[in-house]
């Protein structure tokens, strides 16, 4: 994490310094807030279930993921480096998480993990038609785990010995921004995708590879205009 924080840390000075050699270029501070659906997945596809692989577990019941609530918030800050181009910096938290049950079983059950997270983006701004703008954003992401439980039968359970501290991943997604006299609001459509294992051992995942992915639905608030 401390490796991930300098280099976010570095990336904002070095593109600060630079937005001052441009005198129309202005730091804008904002807060956001998510919401949307989140699960485990195995690999880069749709495929939220052990039973695509094949893969029936260690004691011969396939787990199943789906989709769950997922949300969170935090604030951003974003530096304009060109017309069309800024750097989009998140601070937040977020809830994720995914119902689960075994093969033929209804999905009862529920993980739920909390992160702290720290987005790195670059975003691409169309030029303005009147006061909405089109824009798109890629980045980096970096999820520091802030508790993890396990929710079976209605019981809950601590496994933060069972899951790893650490996601590393990317966000990608379209958004709309819409100027007002004082500021803007901003809503992304966003899909996150984690490239670390979520789970650590064997206990939970039968030694399968689970990651984190989520649809989410931004909408921010951006206290100055561009």
């Amino acid at each position: 994490m401390k490796t991930a924080i300098r280099i976010i840390v570095l990336f904002l000075v070095t593109t600060y310094v630079g937005a001052q050699d441009n005198p129309t270029s202005k730091i804008r501070i904002g807060m956001y807030a998510n919401a949307g659906t989140s699960s485990l997945v195995q690999g880069m596809g749709m495929n939220m279930n052990m039973y695509g692989s094949g893969y029936s577990g260690m004691n011969g019941n396939m787990t199943m993921y789906n989709y769950a609530g997922s949300w969170g918030g935090g604030m951003s800050l974003t530096v304009p480096l060109h017309q069309r181009w800024s750097f989009v910096g998140n601070v937040g938290y977020m809830n994720r998480g995914a119902n689960y049950g075994e093969m033929n079983s209804s999905y009862n059950d529920r993980y739920r993990l909390s992160y702290l997270d720290l987005w790195a983006m670059g975003q691409y701004n169309s030029l303005p038609k009147g006061p909405v703008r089109f824009t798109a954003v890629l980045g980096l992401t970096e999820s520091t785990l802030l508790s993890a439980k396990d929710e079976p039968s209605g019981t809950t359970q601590e496994m933060m010995d069972n899951v790893n501290r650490v996601d590393i991943g990317m966000v990608v997604g379209p958004g709309l921004e819409f100027g007002l006299k004082k500021g803007a609001i901003q809503t992304r459509l966003l899909y996150t995708y984690g490239f670390m294992n979520v789970f650590s051992g064997m206990y939970y995942d039968s030694g399968m590879h689970s990651n984190n992915a989520a649809f989410l639905l931004q909408v921010g608030y951006i206290f100055s205009k561009p």
